[in-house]
Protein backbone atom coordinates (compact mmCIF):
# COMPACT_ATOMS: atom_id res chain seq x y z
CA UNK A 1 0.00 0.00 0.00
CA UNK A 2 0.97 3.65 -0.33
CA UNK A 3 3.70 4.66 2.39
CA UNK A 4 1.86 6.86 5.39
CA UNK A 5 4.86 8.53 5.84
CA UNK A 6 5.54 12.02 4.87
CA UNK A 7 8.26 12.15 1.87
CA UNK A 8 8.67 14.66 -0.68
CA UNK A 9 11.59 15.37 -2.78
CA UNK A 10 13.80 18.26 -1.71
CA UNK A 11 16.21 19.62 -4.73
CA UNK A 12 18.34 22.96 -3.06
CA UNK A 13 19.02 25.61 -5.57
CA UNK A 14 20.84 28.62 -5.37
CA UNK A 15 21.11 31.74 -7.39
CA UNK A 16 24.47 32.27 -8.19
CA UNK A 17 26.12 35.58 -8.68
CA UNK A 18 27.25 36.03 -12.71
CA UNK A 19 30.92 36.27 -11.77
CA UNK A 20 31.33 32.65 -10.13
CA UNK A 21 32.01 29.91 -12.68
CA UNK A 22 28.41 27.96 -12.48
CA UNK A 23 30.47 24.59 -13.43
CA UNK A 24 31.58 24.41 -9.96
CA UNK A 25 28.38 23.84 -9.15
CA UNK A 26 25.67 21.04 -9.34
CA UNK A 27 21.71 20.39 -8.92
CA UNK A 28 20.68 17.46 -6.21
CA UNK A 29 18.33 15.99 -5.59
CA UNK A 30 16.83 13.62 -2.66
CA UNK A 31 14.06 11.89 -1.36
CA UNK A 32 13.00 12.54 2.75
CA UNK A 33 11.00 10.55 4.76
CA UNK A 34 9.73 11.80 7.93
CA UNK A 35 7.22 10.49 10.31
CA UNK A 36 3.87 12.29 10.87
CA UNK A 37 2.84 14.65 13.28
CA UNK A 38 0.22 13.07 16.09
CA UNK A 39 -2.56 15.78 14.73
CA UNK A 40 -2.08 15.10 11.02
CA UNK A 41 -2.77 11.18 11.50
CA UNK A 42 0.99 10.22 13.00
CA UNK A 43 -0.21 8.75 16.55
CA UNK A 44 -1.80 5.68 14.98
CA UNK A 45 0.98 5.59 12.19
CA UNK A 46 3.67 5.98 14.65
CA UNK A 47 2.51 3.47 16.87
CA UNK A 48 2.68 0.87 14.43
CA UNK A 49 6.50 1.05 14.81
CA UNK A 50 7.12 1.52 10.71
CA UNK A 51 9.83 4.15 11.18
CA UNK A 52 12.16 2.17 13.72
CA UNK A 53 11.77 -0.45 10.98
CA UNK A 54 13.02 1.12 8.02
CA UNK A 55 15.59 3.00 10.18
CA UNK A 56 17.07 -0.30 10.87
CA UNK A 57 16.81 -1.37 7.15
CA UNK A 58 18.78 1.34 5.84
CA UNK A 59 21.23 1.62 8.68
CA UNK A 60 21.83 -2.20 8.71
CA UNK A 61 20.13 -5.09 7.61
CA UNK A 62 19.92 -3.79 3.96
CA UNK A 63 23.74 -2.94 3.65
CA UNK A 64 24.63 -6.60 5.47
CA UNK A 65 22.22 -8.68 2.95
CA UNK A 66 24.17 -6.99 0.21
CA UNK A 67 27.54 -7.46 1.54
CA UNK A 68 26.90 -11.10 1.53
CA UNK A 69 27.12 -11.10 -2.56
CA UNK A 70 29.78 -8.07 -2.39
CA UNK A 71 32.12 -10.43 -1.05
CA UNK A 72 31.90 -12.97 -3.69
CA UNK A 73 32.18 -10.22 -6.20
CA UNK A 74 28.74 -10.00 -7.14
CA UNK A 75 27.39 -6.26 -7.43
CA UNK A 76 24.09 -6.55 -6.22
CA UNK A 77 21.57 -3.45 -4.89
CA UNK A 78 18.65 -3.95 -3.41
CA UNK A 79 17.34 -0.61 -2.22
CA UNK A 80 18.40 3.18 -2.97
CA UNK A 81 21.66 4.41 -1.06
CA UNK A 82 20.45 6.23 2.27
CA UNK A 83 22.82 9.41 2.72
CA UNK A 84 21.79 10.22 6.42
CA UNK A 85 19.09 9.37 9.11
CA UNK A 86 18.32 11.55 12.26
CA UNK A 87 16.63 10.73 15.17
CA UNK A 88 15.59 13.25 17.61
CA UNK A 89 12.63 13.76 19.69
CA UNK A 90 11.41 10.52 18.79
CA UNK A 91 10.95 11.58 15.12
CA UNK A 92 12.63 9.65 12.87
CA UNK A 93 13.88 11.49 9.00
CA UNK A 94 15.40 9.26 6.52
CA UNK A 95 17.32 10.90 3.38
CA UNK A 96 17.79 8.49 0.53
CA UNK A 97 19.24 9.25 -2.70
CA UNK A 98 16.61 10.25 -5.17
CA UNK A 99 16.38 7.44 -8.03
CA UNK A 100 14.97 9.51 -10.82
CA UNK A 101 17.91 11.10 -11.21
CA UNK A 102 19.13 7.88 -12.54
CA UNK A 103 16.34 7.00 -14.48
CA UNK A 104 14.61 4.63 -12.52
CA UNK A 105 10.75 4.88 -12.41
CA UNK A 106 7.85 2.70 -11.48
CA UNK A 107 5.74 0.97 -14.35
CA UNK A 108 1.72 2.22 -14.93
CA UNK A 109 -0.02 0.66 -11.76
CA UNK A 110 -3.13 0.25 -13.83
CA UNK A 111 -1.43 -2.23 -16.36
CA UNK A 112 1.02 -4.15 -14.35
CA UNK A 113 4.14 -5.84 -15.48
CA UNK A 114 4.30 -8.17 -18.44
CA UNK A 115 6.49 -11.50 -18.56
CA UNK A 116 9.61 -9.95 -19.08
CA UNK A 117 8.81 -7.75 -16.36
CA UNK A 118 8.02 -10.20 -13.96
CA UNK A 119 10.85 -12.49 -14.80
CA UNK A 120 13.35 -9.63 -13.52
CA UNK A 121 11.35 -8.82 -10.88
CA UNK A 122 10.58 -12.48 -9.86
CA UNK A 123 14.39 -12.96 -10.12
CA UNK A 124 15.44 -10.11 -7.93
CA UNK A 125 13.07 -10.95 -5.15
CA UNK A 126 14.57 -14.20 -4.68
CA UNK A 127 18.22 -12.48 -4.61
CA UNK A 128 16.54 -10.48 -1.26
CA UNK A 129 14.79 -13.63 -0.08
CA UNK A 130 17.93 -15.66 -0.36
CA UNK A 131 20.16 -13.03 1.43
CA UNK A 132 17.91 -12.80 3.82
CA UNK A 133 18.22 -15.93 4.77
CA UNK A 134 22.22 -15.74 5.14
CA UNK A 135 21.49 -13.08 7.32
CA UNK A 136 19.31 -15.30 9.60
CA UNK A 137 21.73 -18.03 9.53
CA UNK A 138 24.69 -15.95 10.32
CA UNK A 139 23.61 -13.33 12.98
CA UNK A 140 20.44 -15.14 14.15
CA UNK A 141 17.08 -14.39 14.92
CA UNK A 142 15.27 -10.42 13.53
CA UNK A 143 14.56 -8.53 15.88
CA UNK A 144 11.06 -8.59 17.16
CA UNK A 145 9.44 -5.79 15.40
CA UNK A 146 9.92 -8.30 12.14
CA UNK A 147 7.93 -11.07 13.58
CA UNK A 148 4.91 -9.38 15.18
CA UNK A 149 1.09 -9.25 13.12
CA UNK A 150 -0.66 -5.90 13.56
CA UNK A 151 -4.64 -6.01 14.03
CA UNK A 152 -7.34 -3.16 14.96
CA UNK A 153 -8.34 -4.35 18.89
CA UNK A 154 -12.05 -5.37 18.50
CA UNK A 155 -12.22 -6.39 14.82
CA UNK A 156 -14.84 -8.48 15.38
CA UNK A 157 -16.89 -5.88 16.29
CA UNK A 158 -15.68 -3.66 13.88
CA UNK A 159 -18.46 -1.20 11.59
CA UNK A 160 -15.77 -0.19 9.59
CA UNK A 161 -15.63 -4.09 8.28
CA UNK A 162 -19.11 -4.70 8.46
CA UNK A 163 -19.47 -1.93 6.10
CA UNK A 164 -17.03 -3.05 3.17
CA UNK A 165 -17.97 -6.43 3.55
CA UNK A 166 -22.11 -5.43 2.92
CA UNK A 167 -20.36 -2.58 -0.12
CA UNK A 168 -18.37 -6.04 -0.96
CA UNK A 169 -21.29 -8.27 -1.36
CA UNK A 170 -23.37 -5.64 -3.10
CA UNK A 171 -20.82 -4.69 -5.81
CA UNK A 172 -20.51 -8.63 -6.29
CA UNK A 173 -24.27 -8.77 -7.58
CA UNK A 174 -23.11 -6.77 -10.31
CA UNK A 175 -20.09 -8.48 -11.48
CA UNK A 176 -21.55 -11.14 -13.81
CA UNK A 177 -20.40 -13.97 -11.46
CA UNK A 178 -21.55 -17.13 -12.57
CA UNK A 179 -22.92 -18.64 -9.68
CA UNK A 180 -22.78 -15.54 -7.56
CA UNK A 181 -24.56 -16.88 -4.44
CA UNK A 182 -21.24 -19.48 -4.02
CA UNK A 183 -18.76 -16.95 -4.49
CA UNK A 184 -20.64 -14.65 -1.58
CA UNK A 185 -21.14 -16.83 0.92
CA UNK A 186 -17.39 -17.24 1.33
CA UNK A 187 -16.75 -14.09 2.05
CA UNK A 188 -15.76 -14.19 5.80
CA UNK A 189 -16.73 -12.78 8.82
CA UNK A 190 -14.53 -10.57 10.94
CA UNK A 191 -13.87 -13.34 12.95
CA UNK A 192 -13.01 -15.54 9.87
CA UNK A 193 -11.23 -12.60 8.69
CA UNK A 194 -9.39 -12.19 11.86
CA UNK A 195 -8.40 -15.77 12.43
CA UNK A 196 -7.22 -16.57 8.85
CA UNK A 197 -5.44 -13.40 8.79
CA UNK A 198 -3.61 -14.59 12.48
CA UNK A 199 -3.16 -18.33 10.73
CA UNK A 200 -0.70 -16.51 8.64
CA UNK A 201 2.10 -15.45 11.22
CA UNK A 202 2.07 -19.06 13.02
CA UNK A 203 5.99 -20.17 13.32
CA UNK A 204 6.54 -23.52 12.12
CA UNK A 205 10.34 -23.81 13.17
CA UNK A 206 10.32 -26.73 10.04
CA UNK A 207 9.25 -24.02 7.51
CA UNK A 208 11.28 -22.43 4.88
CA UNK A 209 11.29 -18.86 6.09
CA UNK A 210 12.55 -14.91 4.57
CA UNK A 211 12.60 -11.64 5.36
CA UNK A 212 9.48 -10.62 2.96
CA UNK A 213 9.30 -7.01 1.81
CA UNK A 214 5.95 -6.74 3.31
CA UNK A 215 4.35 -4.08 0.74
CA UNK A 216 5.61 -5.86 -2.52
CA UNK A 217 3.75 -4.05 -5.42
CA UNK A 218 4.54 -2.03 -8.57
CA UNK A 219 4.74 1.14 -6.67
CA UNK A 220 7.53 -0.13 -4.57
CA UNK A 221 9.83 -1.39 -7.22
CA UNK A 222 12.00 1.15 -9.16
CA UNK A 223 13.39 0.22 -12.77
CA UNK A 224 15.82 1.86 -15.21
CA UNK A 225 16.18 0.09 -18.97
CA UNK A 226 18.84 -0.07 -21.38
CA UNK A 227 18.75 1.67 -24.69
CA UNK A 228 17.19 -1.38 -25.79
CA UNK A 229 14.39 -1.00 -23.43
CA UNK A 230 14.97 -3.53 -21.49
CA UNK A 231 15.00 -4.02 -18.14
CA UNK A 232 18.22 -3.15 -16.72
CA UNK A 233 18.27 -2.74 -13.07
CA UNK A 234 15.88 -2.90 -10.28
CA UNK A 235 15.50 -1.26 -6.86
CA UNK A 236 12.86 -2.01 -3.62
CA UNK A 237 11.82 0.98 -1.73
CA UNK A 238 9.45 1.50 1.33
CA UNK A 239 10.72 -0.95 3.81
CA UNK A 240 8.30 -0.16 6.71
CA UNK A 241 6.60 -3.80 6.48
CA UNK A 242 8.90 -6.20 6.61
CA UNK A 243 7.82 -9.25 7.80
CA UNK A 244 9.96 -12.88 8.83
CA UNK A 245 7.84 -15.80 7.42
CA UNK A 246 7.14 -17.98 4.57
CA UNK A 247 7.58 -16.01 0.93
CA UNK A 248 4.10 -16.96 0.03
CA UNK A 249 3.24 -13.56 1.31
CA UNK A 250 5.79 -11.75 -1.16
CA UNK A 251 4.68 -13.87 -3.95
CA UNK A 252 0.86 -13.48 -3.61
CA UNK A 253 0.86 -9.35 -2.85
CA UNK A 254 3.19 -9.05 -6.35
CA UNK A 255 1.02 -11.63 -8.31
CA UNK A 256 -2.24 -10.43 -7.85
CA UNK A 257 -1.44 -6.60 -7.20
CA UNK A 258 1.00 -6.03 -10.39
CA UNK A 259 0.75 -8.61 -13.37
CA UNK A 260 -1.34 -7.29 -16.47
CA UNK A 261 -4.52 -8.78 -15.66
CA UNK A 262 -4.55 -11.87 -18.68
CA UNK A 263 -1.27 -13.58 -17.09
CA UNK A 264 -1.90 -12.70 -13.15
CA UNK A 265 -3.65 -16.42 -13.17
CA UNK A 266 -2.96 -18.41 -16.79
CA UNK A 267 0.62 -18.09 -15.96
CA UNK A 268 0.27 -18.37 -11.61
CA UNK A 269 1.99 -21.60 -11.47
CA UNK A 270 5.07 -20.14 -14.03
CA UNK A 271 5.89 -17.29 -11.76
CA UNK A 272 6.84 -19.79 -8.81
CA UNK A 273 8.98 -21.80 -10.76
CA UNK A 274 10.80 -18.51 -11.83
CA UNK A 275 11.24 -17.44 -8.70
CA UNK A 276 11.85 -21.04 -6.73
CA UNK A 277 14.72 -21.68 -9.54
CA UNK A 278 16.20 -18.33 -8.92
CA UNK A 279 16.21 -18.54 -5.22
CA UNK A 280 17.42 -21.66 -5.48
CA UNK A 281 20.41 -20.66 -8.12
CA UNK A 282 21.04 -17.99 -4.85
CA UNK A 283 21.47 -20.20 -2.43
CA UNK A 284 24.12 -21.75 -3.86
CA UNK A 285 26.02 -19.16 -5.05
CA UNK A 286 25.57 -17.93 -1.04
CA UNK A 287 26.83 -21.45 -0.01
CA UNK A 288 23.62 -21.65 2.06
CA UNK A 289 24.46 -25.65 3.51
CA UNK A 290 20.74 -26.47 4.72
CA UNK A 291 18.11 -28.20 2.18
CA UNK A 292 16.42 -25.85 0.64
CA UNK A 293 12.60 -26.04 -0.44
CA UNK A 294 11.54 -27.88 -3.00
CA UNK A 295 9.21 -26.32 -5.63
CA UNK A 296 6.44 -28.25 -4.38
CA UNK A 297 6.73 -26.79 -1.10
CA UNK A 298 6.63 -23.33 -2.28
CA UNK A 299 3.26 -24.34 -3.77
CA UNK A 300 1.94 -25.82 -0.76
CA UNK A 301 3.36 -22.88 1.14
CA UNK A 302 1.01 -20.64 -1.62
CA UNK A 303 -1.86 -22.96 -0.32
CA UNK A 304 -1.14 -22.74 3.30
CA UNK A 305 -1.00 -18.89 3.37
CA UNK A 306 -3.78 -18.26 0.63
CA UNK A 307 -5.51 -15.53 2.92
CA UNK A 308 -2.99 -12.97 1.35
CA UNK A 309 -4.42 -13.70 -2.24
CA UNK A 310 -7.65 -13.00 -0.89
CA UNK A 311 -7.41 -10.01 1.53
CA UNK A 312 -4.70 -8.70 -0.92
CA UNK A 313 -7.49 -8.43 -3.51
CA UNK A 314 -9.90 -7.40 -0.68
CA UNK A 315 -7.76 -4.11 0.73
CA UNK A 316 -4.72 -3.63 -1.92
CA UNK A 317 -5.71 -4.61 -5.47
CA UNK A 318 -9.23 -2.33 -5.32
CA UNK A 319 -7.52 1.15 -4.43
CA UNK A 320 -4.38 -0.01 -7.05
CA UNK A 321 -6.80 -0.38 -9.95
CA UNK A 322 -8.43 2.77 -9.25
CA UNK A 323 -7.46 5.29 -11.97
CA UNK A 324 -7.50 8.35 -9.83
CA UNK A 325 -4.57 8.66 -7.29
CA UNK A 326 -6.83 11.38 -5.35
CA UNK A 327 -9.51 8.79 -4.97
CA UNK A 328 -7.17 5.75 -3.84
CA UNK A 329 -7.69 6.81 -0.22
CA UNK A 330 -7.95 3.79 2.10
CA UNK A 331 -9.58 5.53 5.20
CA UNK A 332 -12.37 6.16 2.85
CA UNK A 333 -12.11 2.70 2.04
CA UNK A 334 -12.99 1.85 5.78
CA UNK A 335 -15.06 4.53 6.37
CA UNK A 336 -18.79 3.52 7.84
CA UNK A 337 -21.27 5.81 6.81
CA UNK A 338 -22.64 7.38 3.35
CA UNK A 339 -19.32 8.55 1.50
CA UNK A 340 -18.11 5.83 2.74
CA UNK A 341 -20.10 3.21 1.00
CA UNK A 342 -20.42 6.02 -2.27
CA UNK A 343 -16.36 5.42 -2.53
CA UNK A 344 -16.66 1.87 -1.62
CA UNK A 345 -19.61 1.65 -4.83
CA UNK A 346 -17.31 3.45 -7.19
CA UNK A 347 -14.14 1.13 -6.37
CA UNK A 348 -15.38 -2.13 -6.34
CA UNK A 349 -17.35 -1.60 -9.03
CA UNK A 350 -14.44 -0.28 -11.15
CA UNK A 351 -14.20 -2.42 -14.39
CA UNK A 352 -10.43 -3.07 -13.98
CA UNK A 353 -11.58 -4.34 -10.71
CA UNK A 354 -14.17 -6.32 -11.62
CA UNK A 355 -12.00 -7.76 -14.61
CA UNK A 356 -9.91 -8.72 -12.20
CA UNK A 357 -11.90 -10.22 -9.95
CA UNK A 358 -13.70 -12.71 -12.54
CA UNK A 359 -10.53 -14.00 -12.78
CA UNK A 360 -9.04 -14.48 -9.09
CA UNK A 361 -12.19 -14.85 -7.28
CA UNK A 362 -12.87 -18.56 -9.29
CA UNK A 363 -8.91 -18.69 -9.13
CA UNK A 364 -9.24 -19.16 -4.73
CA UNK A 365 -12.97 -20.81 -5.03
CA UNK A 366 -11.09 -23.61 -7.21
CA UNK A 367 -8.20 -24.06 -4.94
CA UNK A 368 -9.69 -23.90 -1.80
CA UNK A 369 -8.78 -20.70 -0.16
CA UNK A 370 -12.39 -19.28 0.37
CA UNK A 371 -12.84 -22.14 2.82
CA UNK A 372 -12.94 -20.04 5.58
Amino acid sequence: MPDNSSKFNSSIQLDIPKWINAKYFEKKSYIVKTMLDDDKGGTLINSLNLFPKEKLMYEQILPQLEQFYHVLGKKVKFAPNCQWIEQKSNRITIVLEDLNTKKFRNINRLKGFDMPHMKRVLEKLAEFHAASVMWYEKYGTYPDEFHKSYLPANYQKSKSYQARVQSYKAAMATWGLEDYDKYMECIPNAEQFVNAAMSCFNSDPAEFKVLNHGDFWSSNIMLNYTSSGEVNQIRFVDFQLCKWGSPAQDLWELIVCSVVSNLRISEFDHFIRIYHTHLLKCLRVLNYTKTPPKLSDLHISMLKYGFWGYSTTFTQLVLILLPSDKDASLLKLIQPGDEGNKFRHKAYTNPLYVRAMLDILPFLYRRGILNF
